[in-house]
């Protein structure tokens, strides 16, 4: 027998049946005749929408035994599964939808509104025949939902099987009655429940949650959620059907990938932050509340799902998903989330004894996750507070100290979560103490020491017990540094600190406390950093700017220093131990002479206080003569507004005269700093002639040539301030000087590397490059005297150990090439041959580009004369350029190899066939002679 055959028959439709029954009826006078004979027995004494079901049930069971005998893999046809899927249909249709109490699951009229005006004949059953025929009909959906190729189609229907089975699981049964009933009126409308009938139901219902059970764990999770939440939201669902299906809801949230399959089931497979914005909202909140009876228990299972959904990478939108959820549970239990979610992801950072190493692994998924948390730019309001990651910002600052000058690729997240650490006001200065050293309690956490593993990502192996003051300020230096307002706040935290510093060691040296060495060591050491930091801040336009504003901080700390030193030194004072004091006043008196809007009363009180300490105080000679210049700026300070409005207009309306007052003061007063034996004040007069150059100065201008001598003889310096002051000064002379400037820079240049006694940096180097490009450029044409110079130093500086600068050369090679018009003549060679040898041997991919980038434009610059200038040479960079495109592992060298192949390319094609030129040549003779 061909049961797809007969299937089909049983699902066919008769357009001339009178109603529904009449029309199964039909159906089965074909069918009928084809069944055995144990089979038309059994259905012989039921009525027609029975014989139906248990007809239309036999032949999916011998399918499904069909396909187990065959024990192949093949699937079956779209035709067969769709009869399938529609005798699945009408079993739930005849056997379950009909039988379901009110309020459970979703009725026909919502499921198939046409198929209502199909089954409008209700048929007169008694309690038992229904629930005779929801029991077949369910046991038989089990049934065939074991197999695979039938449980498709068993799925299409799964809403009305769960409802189905939570009835047949969790209905309340009626009480059995005391009152014995004949047999007679089992099969009437009314049913007295006897004992033995309400034991055997009871045995049933245990069954019947047993399968459902087993049809949840084989179930996809995300259509169990779904298909619950849709029972569970009928607007009449009975309490006991909500009490059961809230309890299955929650068991199967505490499943592994259970949040993932809720958050599917809501949100679909595709999450669109448009639309499902407000979904997963709900969702979450939905999670982050606790269910059940123990809401330990309850987290303990959700949270790490919740971790493991923040580092997964193969979830889209993952981390944003997972955000929203701890967002949610911060807002709705923030103990949680703090013990379940933000103590397990700081784990690696959090000191315990005995003390184990934690290892790159470990800190990588740390810092990845806590950035996921808090550095996201999807969604910032749902990111949780700072606060909460507070007790390791030691930690992290301490990895971040490891790690500032390297390439590792933490450095970036670190950075930017202790900014985000930093940026709360409330905590900056605790901040602020805890990073330099000065407080070393464990409020933030411990400091560690880190370094690097055999992968070069991070390693903790135990705490740091001896600190390193200078290298701690210099790393807060640069984070302030980056995030500009930081600055002001640490500037007046540094001001505090050193006023302390000074209140206790007079306080020390009153009550002669006895200290060891290495306690005056450490507080040495300790002090030496804080004053370098402030310097360091001193001289940034940030804190210039903000001192304006409120220079008090400033003022009240000056008066410390005086009164401390005062104190502590009776007699003759050195010059090396008032460098702050140097330092503090120059700000006050750059402060006075940018004219800035300060309080005249603030600045009196301070004169006069300078004054005093002045008549009654040892110092040196150095430091009465910059309080004498400090005082006489504020005693010609003039804040009224009519001076102001004369300031303002000297800007616009400038006397340009060699012989104005105001520029030839600016300029001597430069010159006079030149002449002074403190290194600071000699560097405040180079930046002040410098800036006096840009600024075009007619005075600067017009003594050019003594400039550039101070600027040429300073270039000698050790001290690496001044050497770059000088540098700079020079760079800003180009544009007058271009011809000389090319000669004094050129060899600097070539000779940074070997300079061991200045700090030069990467950078400052790069920035050179750059200037001689760009002063080449103002000569012209004239710049091709220069062109062996500066090929030279460029091809020199390829190199270069550090391989920015081989990359920074190699583009400033190729832009020199194009000023010269490509006019390179017999060094053209020798260009070649380098960045040949770069090609095929640099091990870094960015000096490999800009190498390719220089063949390029010198391809372009040439055309067609690349074939004559280049002749055989050309042969080798072509197969370096070639095995480039085919063999090397960055995807964008690859790119700029294929575009200079291409260059030469579109040369040889142009050379071979280029068109010809249609011209026609026209001789003019000579007129004959007259005789």
């Amino acid at each position: 027998m061909d049961y797809y055959e007969v299937l089909s028959t049983l699902i066919s439709s008769s357009d001339d049946a009178k109603n529904f029954d009449d029309k199964l009826a039909r159906i089965l006078e074909k069918v009928i005749p084809l069944l055995p004979d144990d089979v038309r027995q059994s259905i012989r004494d039921v009525n027609i929408r029975d014989q139906y079901l248990q007809t239309i049930i036999y032949m999916l069971r011998n399918i499904k035994e069909d396909d187990a005998k065959i024990d192949t893999d093949a699937p079956i046809s779209v035709k067969q599964y769709h009869s399938i899927k529609i005798a699945v249909e009408l079993i739930v249709s005849i056997g379950i939808i009909p039988f379901l109490l009110p309020g459970v699951g979703v009725g026909m009229a919502k499921l198939c509104p046409k198929a209502l005006n199909i089954f409008q004949e209700e048929e007169e059953l008694g309690c038992l025949e229904k629930y005779k025929r929801l029991c077949f009909s369910t046991n038989s959906l089990l049934d065939l939902f074991d197999d695979l190729n039938l449980r498709p189609a068993v799925l299409s229907q799964i809403s009305p099987l769960m409802a189905a089975l939570l009835q047949l699981s969790h209905a309340p049964l009626v009480k059995p009655s005391s009152k014995v009933q004949q047999s007679s009126n089992v099969n009437k409308q009314e049913f007295h429940m006897t004992m033995e009938e309400y034991q055997r139901l009871q045995n049933r219902q245990k069954e019947f949650h047993t399968k459902f059970i087993s049809l949840l764990h084989n179930c996809p999770q995300y259509l169990c959620f779904r298909e619950l939440m849709v029972i569970l939201g009928m607007q009449n669902a009975p309490k006991w059907l909500r009490k059961e299906t809230q309890n299955y809801l929650i068991k199967t949230l505490v499943q592994p990938n259970g949040v993932l399959s809720l958050i599917a089931a809501i949100c679909e497979d595709d999450l669109d932050l448009g639309t499902d914005w407000r979904k997963l909202e709900t969702v979450s909140k939905l999670i982050a509340a606790s269910h059940g009876k123990n809401a330990e228990e309850y987290y303990k299972t959700i949270c790490p799902q919740i971790l493991d959904l923040l580092s997964s990478g193969n979830i889209s939108h993952s981390s944003m998903i997972a955000n929203c959820c701890i967002k949610a549970l911060y807002d709705y239990n923030s103990n949680a989330c703090q013990k379940y979610i933000v103590e397990v992801i700081c784990a690696p950072l959090i000191t315990k004894e005995p003390y184990v190493v934690k290892s790159e692994k470990e800190i990588e998924q740390c810092i990845e996750s806590l950035a996921k948390c808090f550095l996201t730019e999807d969604a910032k309001f749902k990111h949780l507070p700072c606060t909460v990651i507070l007790h390791v910002a030691t930690p992290l600052f301490c990895l971040y100290n490891t790690v500032r000058e390297s390439a590792c690729i933490l450095k970036t997240n670190l950075r930017q979560l202790l900014l985000k650490i930093l940026a709360e006001e409330t905590t900056q200065e605790k901040l602020y103490s805890a990073f330099l050293g000065h407080d070393t309690s464990a409020e933030f956490g411990d400091y560690v020491t880190a370094q690097f593993g055999p992968t070069s990502g991070l390693e903790i192996t135990g705490l740091n017990k001896n600190l390193k003051y200078e290298e701690l300020a210099g790393t807060v230096f640069e984070l302030v540094s980056i995030a500009k307002d930081l600055s002001p706040s640490l500037f007046c935290y540094m001001l505090k600190f050193l006023s302390n510093i000074n209140k206790s060691s007079c306080k020390v040296e009153r009550q002669k406390v006895l200290e060891t060495e290495d306690d005056k060591v450490e507080h040495i050491a300790m002090q030496l950093a804080a004053h370098k930091l402030l310097s360091q801040l001193a001289s940034t336009s940030t804190i210039q700017d903000a001192q304006v504003k409120n220079p008090t901080p400033l003022l009240s700390f000056i008066k410390s220093l005086f009164d401390a030193y005062t104190k502590s030194y009776q007699g003759k004072t050195e010059e090396s131990e008032c460098e702050m004091l140097y330092i503090s006043l120059m700000l006050i008196k750059f402060l006075v002479e940018k004219k800035a809007a300060l309080e005249i009363d603030l600045l009196k009180d301070f004169a006069t206080f300078l004054e005093d300490h002045r008549r009654n105080s040892n110092m040196p000679m150095q430091l009465k003569s910059l309080i004498d210049e400090v005082v006489a700026c504020i005693v010609t300070y003039d804040p009224n507004e009519k001076s102001r409005a004369r300031i303002e207009e000297r800007k616009y309306y400038r006397d340009m005269s060699i012989n104005n007052p105001t520029t030839s003061n600016k300029f001597d007063e430069a010159i006079r700093d030149l002449a002074d034996p403190l290194l600071p004040v000699r560097a405040h007069g180079l930046v002040t002639l410098t800036k006096l150059v840009e600024n075009k100065d007619p005075c600067a201008v017009a003594r050019k040539g003594i400039v550039l001598r101070l600027f040429q003889e300073n270039l000698k310096h050790e001290d690496s301030f001044v050497y770059l002051a000088s540098i700079n000064g020079l760079c800003a002379l180009a544009t007058a000087f271009p011809k000389e400037i090319i000669e004094i820079l050129m060899p600097e240049y070539i000779d940074m590397p070997n300079r061991a006694d200045a700090e030069i940096t990467v950078e400052t180097r790069i920035k050179l490059g750059e200037i001689l490009v760009k002063t080449t450029r103002a000569l012209g044409e004239m710049s091709v005297v220069h062109k062996n110079a500066l090929v030279n130093g460029f091809l020199c500086a390829t190199r270069d150990a550090d391989p920015l600068v081989r990359a920074s050369s190699l583009s400033c090679l190729g832009e020199l090439c194009k000023v010269l018009n490509f006019r390179l003549g017999n060094i053209l060679v020798e260009i070649l041959y380098c960045i040949t040898c770069i090609i095929k041997s640099d091990k870094t991919p960015e000096c490999r580009r800009a190498a390719v980038l220089v063949v390029t434009l010198l391809f372009r610059g040439l055309g067609r004369d690349t074939l004559n200038s280049l002749g055989s040479d050309l042969v080798d960079l072509y197969r370096g350029l070639k095995h480039l495109r085919d063999n090397d592992d960055d995807p964008v060298l690859r790119l700029h190899a294929q575009l200079a192949l291409e260059e030469i390319d579109h040369i040889v094609r142009d050379f071979l066939s280029a068109p010809p030129k249609l011209e026609k040549k026209i001789f003019l003779l000579d007129p004959p002679s007259i005789p």
